[in-house]
């Protein structure tokens, strides 16, 4: 018991001295605390000072210094133009005046349209851009000289340090001379740099005065944009037949729209060098399109299908160039009357291009949508009175669903589709829509989906008509460049044509026409915001981001890399290889593995486009590897077998070839997993690649394009062989369809039941010919032997009767009839 109690005691003490060192232990600095008191005071931490250079160091110091200094008063003059930024911030501060002017006038307005709103808040935007835009290189500047600044500041410090070092009671005049220059020129850098500094940062000072204004302007926005959207859903006007309706109508109606027409004038101070390049680019757009619809007028028309537009030279340039013009200038302010001439040239242009490929109602049709069109642009344009406007609606509305409740009883009564059905009675409701809510009082709900859906359709019908052009256009592009080509058909030229076409107007549609649609119904306000907000969408696989950005780019790169194999296959690698002593097959081949290539680089940036490591996805191949080994091995096998054939090329593209359970056919087309022949009778045979590597295969084309013909002739019994024999010579001799310098054989090969066999043996020139060369030469065969008296055999036999008894041949014999 006691050794197991002092045993005891000594762990107690061992722990008591233990948890004391815990606590008296010094805290480290790490943690922040003050260790001011602890056993270990800290060591006071010793300013940096710059080492002291040898006497002979401070002449050439001296001299980089003065080089600095030339350079910091040429970088002084080389700053951002201030009498350029000045002139920006009171552009800036202009327009704000004339925006808080606007958005006033709005908020004591009655009426406040959608339409308004974004063309409102597209100015405010570009308001902010152009104040950002001139206060980036502003703060690039200021901090470049802040930086220089610091820069002399330091090296002052440096050069008093050292001249107190250094300039004692001995040091040589000349020293003490040049840190006197020094110290001079240091000055004299800094005399530089304050001034500027303080010029920039005043101005900087001035044009930040204008944020409180952006801020209040994009506040009063945001809370008329929420004001006039509870408007369009909750807020109520005066019933369309109500008396609070018809008092409206007053003299001050006829003022208001007397004075909208004045907004359709040029502003008075409209800079037309602001709009100079657009009128120069929608010009030479203009030329180009007209002069080349003149030149080649000829060769368009030969196609059926662009064949109006080459009729019409002169709205098919200006329809395209006032449209293109349109898109690329998109976010631009333009003023009322050039906007609504452009919308009256596009209309008219319009008219006119599908007034000879539409049927009569159908052009009728058309004429009155783009009367409304512009007619509506027109009202807007000059702020038509609400009161006016909402009758023009109600009655268009009208017209509209009494029309379409009279095409679709005709659609119905004549059994057309029912999808056309489908959509003129939603269109009819959605109009009937329009109208009850203009009936009740739902003038902002009313206004906005007529002028919305109206906006729509133009857009979405002239941006149809656009890449209609657009293909047409690329497709004689690429007739004209591959004129006279052997290897190149029209068919080529059309596919490939719609499917750029179809890739630029699904970028198109993507990029300009739905963000555009979105922008009419109110969902954005800037084709830019737009863009950046569809283009933001996205989900999160593991630690990547997928947007619909990431995906639409990689679409295009593998797309993109479709279009190019096809155009470099086609085109490039054709022309090049066609000049040189390769045949078709080596062509074909090459042309299929460049193919291939392409794609493979082209899915490869794709993946790379979405995140993926490409490690990653080399394990994950690793990994399908034992799938492949079990469940597609056929695949497998097939996918090898194909490179096998594009790199031995046993077979090749244009091949005759005939094989076990396979009709004599032609290669068309040699995949990576089966390779399509064409029958003789012009059917599609598809045949996996490993039939070709592991049966046996007859290519009849492979090395040359001859095959021997063997004819089968039968001949009566008693026929002059040696005739038989020179006939059938002279007939194989006479075939212009045999190689010339092989002699046709004659072959009696033996004694039929009731025929005498022979053989003409010949060597066509062309295996695919065979069966056309075999005919002709049986036609002549006949005509020589029927010239010859020799007589073809045909199937005899002989029947001999032994001891018959003639009473039953009597019996046999028919009884004569009773006359």
């Amino acid at each position: 018991m006691k050794i197991t109690f002092s045993f005891l005691w000594v762990y107690k003490i061992a722990f008591v001295f233990l948890f004391s060192g815990l606590f008296l232990a010094p805290v480290p600095s790490v943690y922040g605390q003050d260790t001011a008191n602890t056993a270990s005071p800290q060591v006071p931490v010793k300013k940096d000072t710059p080492a002291v250079p040898e006497i002979s160091d401070i002449i050439p110091l001296a001299a980089k210094i003065e080089a600095k200094l030339a350079l910091t008063e040429k970088s002084q003059k080389d700053t951002v133009n201030q009498k350029a930024l000045k002139t920006q911030f009171a552009a800036v501060e202009k327009n704000i005046d004339s925006l808080t002017s606007e958005i006033t006038d709005m908020e004591s307005s009655d009426h406040v349209s959608v339409r308004a709103l974004n063309e409102f808040k597209k100015s405010t935007l570009k308001v902010i851009s152009t104040f950002k835009e001139a206060n980036v290189p502003l703060s690039d500047a200021i901090k470049s000289i802040e930086d220089d600044r610091k820069g002399w500041l330091k090296e002052q410090e440096n050069w008093l340090i050292w001249e107190d070092t250094l300039v004692v009671k001995n040091t040589p005049e000349v020293i003490q001379i040049t840190f006197s220059n020094t110290l001079r020129n240091i000055n004299t850098a800094l005399s530089y740099i304050v001034p500027k500094l303080e010029e920039l940062l005043q101005i900087q000072n001035n044009g930040y005065k204008l944020q409180p204004k952006l801020d209040s302007l994009q506040e009063r926005f945001q809370a008329l944009s929420d004001q006039t959207m509870q408007k369009v859903l909750i807020d109520e006007s005066a019933p369309l037949f109500s008396s609070q309706y018809g008092d409206q109508f007053s003299p001050q109606l006829s003022k208001k729209t007397k004075d909208g027409f004045k907004l359709l004038a040029l502003p008075h101070n409209f800079k037309w060098l602001s709009y100079f390049w657009m009128f120069i680019f929608e010009l030479f757009v203009f030329l180009g399109i007209y002069l080349i619809l003149k030149k080649y007028n000829s060769s368009i028309q030969d196609s059926t299908k662009y064949k109006f537009l080459a009729n019409q030279e002169l709205p098919t340039a200006l329809f395209f160039s006032t449209t293109t013009m349109f898109l690329l200038f998109i976010d631009v302010e333009i003023p009322a009357i050039i906007n609504l001439t452009s919308m009256v040239i596009i209309g008219v242009t319009f008219c006119a291009l599908v007034s000879k490929v539409l049927q009569s109602w159908k052009k009728n049709l058309v004429y009155i949508f783009i009367a409304i069109v512009i007619c509506t642009n027109f009202l807007v344009a000059i702020n038509m009175p609400v009161p006016l406007f909402r009758l023009y609606v109600v009655l268009i509305s009208l017209a509209i669903v009494i029309l379409l409740a009279y095409w679709i009883r005709q659609s119905v009564s004549e059994k057309k589709p029912k999808l056309l059905t489908y959509m003129l009675s939603g269109f009819a409701l959605y109009f009937g829509l329009v109208l009850l809510a203009e009936i009740v009082g739902k003038e902002v709900l009313a206004m906005f989906l007529f002028d919305s859906l109206i906006r729509s359709i133009v857009q979405i019908v002239v941006y149809g008509v656009y890449i209609f052009i657009i293909r047409g256009a690329l497709e004689w592009l690429l007739i004209k460049l591959t004129y006279n080509r052997e290897h190149v058909n029209d068919q080529d030229i059309r596919t490939s044509a719609n499917r750029l076409s179809t890739f630029i107007s699904i970028l198109g549609a993507v990029f300009i026409l739905i963000p555009q649609i979105l922008i009419t119904w109110g969902v954005f306000s800037s084709m830019k915001e737009a863009n950046e907000q569809l283009m933001s969408f996205g989900f999160t696989i593991g630690s990547n981001n997928i947007t619909v950005q990431i995906i639409i780019t990689a679409l295009c790169v593998l797309y993109g890399s479709y279009i190019l194999s096809t155009v470099v296959t086609r085109f490039i690698m054709g022309e090049a290889l066609n000049k040189k002593d390769i045949d078709k097959g080596a062509r074909l081949s090459i042309s299929q593995l460049l193919h291939y290539l392409i794609m493979f680089i082209g899915f490869m940036i794709a993946i790379t486009l979405l995140g993926f490591d490409l490690t990653n996805f080399t394990i994950i191949l690793s990994a399908l590897g034992v799938g492949i080994g079990f469940g597609l091995q056929g695949l497998v096998n097939n996918f090898v077998s194909g490179l096998i054939l594009l790199f031995e090329r046993p077979i090749r593209e244009g091949d005759s070839i005939s094989a076990p359970g396979t009709p004599w056919s032609t290669v068309n087309k040699i995949g990576l997993r089966a390779t399509r022949l064409t029958t003789f009778e012009q059917g599609d045979l598809i045949v996996p690649n490993s039939d070709f590597t592991s049966k046996n295969v007859t290519n009849w084309t492979l090395n040359n394009r001859r095959k021997n013909l063997i004819l089968p002739i039968g001949v009566a019994y008693g026929s002059d062989i040696a005739l038989v024999i020179k006939t059938l010579m002279e007939a194989g001799k006479a075939n212009e369809n045999l190689v010339k310098n092989s002699v046709p054989t004659v072959l009696f090969r033996s004694f039929g039941d009731s025929v005498l066999n022979f053989e003409l043996r010949a060597l066509a020139k062309d295996a695919n010919s065979g069966l056309s060369i075999t005919s002709s030469i049986y036609q002549d065969i006949y005509k020589r032997f029927d010239k010859a008296n020799i007589q073809i055999a045909y199937p005899q036999l002989d029947v001999h009767l032994y001891n018959a008894d003639k009473s039953n041949v009597a019996k046999t014999e028919p009884k004569a009839k009773d006359n």
